[in-house]
């Protein structure tokens, strides 16, 4: 039995009430490798293991077309100066990524196997950064949306979201849920 969209809704905002979900058609999702190139330019580049080059080598537009139902999950978190925002940059990524995980074990709970996520910006599990020799959380951690090569910005435009770069009181973090 698969779970539907509303169940997945209900699900995540009994989790985190600020949670948005916007069910997406997979074939509106843009891909572009200059998307990728920008993880390249990334100061963290080939230090995270679910960032590139360490990612696999799939045809991700081609793995995300195989998948019925997507929806984009979005969690805010407001800052009110500077130093707020590097706290709540990374605060609203652990908090949407640790979200997403949740959801994974609900969708598997309810015989949904062959689920993925994709996550906002670099997987930040580890407190101290990721190890040298090998991920330390490898079932946990996940790929960002931006290393597969998907455009947020122009996927979210399809569907009325506007982002805005730089944010201004609040940022929000975009993630990607395929079962």
């Amino acid at each position: 039995m698969s779970v539907t969209f509303d169940e997945i809704v209900k699900f995540a905002q009994s989790n985190d009430e600020r949670v948005n979900l916007t069910l997406i058609d997979v074939t509106q999702i843009e891909f572009e490798e200059r998307v990728k190139l920008r993880c390249y330019y990334c100061p963290k580049y080939d230090t995270k293991w679910t960032c590139p080059p360490r990612i696999p080598n799939l045809d991700y537009k081609k793995m995300v077309n195989e998948y019925e139902n997507a929806a984009i999950i979005s969690l805010g978190l407001e800052y009110s100066n500077e130093r707020e925002f590097e706290d709540a940059r990374n605060k609203s990524s652990l908090q949407l990524h640790r979200l997403l995980l949740k959801i994974e074990s609900y969708l598997f709970e309810h015989n949904n196997v062959t689920y993925n996520t994709f996550i906002g910006g670099s997987c930040k599990l580890c407190k101290n950064g990721c190890s040298p020799d090998k991920c330390k959380n490898p079932g946990l951690s996940r790929i960002p949306l931006e290393a597969i090569g998907v455009n947020i910005v122009k996927t979210l435009k399809k569907y009325n979201i506007n982002v805005v770069f730089p944010p201004s009181g609040t940022i929000y973090r975009y993630g990607l849920l395929l079962w």
